[in-house]
């Protein structure tokens, strides 16, 4: 059964993750430029105050975000394995590569801002805004594998028996929603619209704290053997 604090902790750290990484994200980024497309110039000035206490602070929390987000792909991947062959191993482990893939991609994608914060006082305005539309671009870039990982980990949590019909249905629209998105805001990274993510993001936060109370058993209720069939079988 999926009751021990282990299991708890573990389910737990899918909203760790998205409350840090929000709350980081807004610390981070008060007192900038949040233009869909800055300038260069601006691009600039916020580097210069990238050093400051309160933009450290954002930074460190999105970081250990991220970083939580590796228990809660290990949490997918063991309630996939656990649940029993065709239980929803497959949808989960392909949501834990989702999600490794999009950290991969959210934290490959800080590389250019972490240059920029370095040597903006020798940037030129031009490569200081291309520097800024490489996170841009991959900030949105991470919506696929984020959609996937909504979506596949809404179907392997149900076949296992951890979640329900509604929160599978939900999840597997925002999963497609957030592909389309994804692919379209690609197509037009300054105009990208995050509703997906920011769904998605919900999503995981509910599903975290509702697994991490009521951890729930591996099995639904209707492939639970009946006392008849138990009777029979003694």
């Amino acid at each position: 059964m999926f009751t021990t604090v282990r299991d708890r902790v573990a389910a737990a750290t899918g909203a760790l993750f998205v409350v840090l990484i929000v709350v980081g994200n807004q610390i981070d980024v008060s007192g900038t430029d949040q233009s869909a497309h800055p300038t260069g110039a601006s691009v600039l000035r916020d580097a210069a105050g990238a050093s400051s206490t309160a933009h450290t602070i954002g930074f460190v929390l999105e970081i250990l975000g991220f970083l939580t987000l590796f228990g809660f792909l290990g949490y997918l991947v063991d309630a996939g394995r656990r649940a029993g062959a065709g239980k929803g191993g497959t949808a989960t482990a392909v949501a834990a590569l989702a999600g490794l893939t999009t950290l991969i991609v959210k934290i490959s994608s800080a590389a250019p801002i972490g240059a920029l914060a370095m040597d903006h006082a020798s940037v030129s305005p031009g490569l200081a805004q291309v520097l800024n539309d490489i996170n841009g671009v991959g900030f949105v870039l991470a919506w696929l594998p984020w959609a996937v990982l909504v979506g596949a980990g809404a179907l392997g949590l149900f076949q296992g028996g951890l979640v329900g019909r509604p929160t599978l249905a939900i999840g597997l629209l925002l999963g497609v929603a957030g592909v389309v998105m994804g692919l379209l805001g690609l197509h037009d990274p300054a105009n990208a619209n995050a509703l997906a993510w920011m769904a998605g993001l919900l999503w995981t936060l509910v599903v975290s704290v509702r697994l991490a109370v009521r951890p729930g058993t591996g099995r639904r209720e209707s492939e639970a053997p009946s006392p008849a069939r138990v009777a029979a079988t003694v």
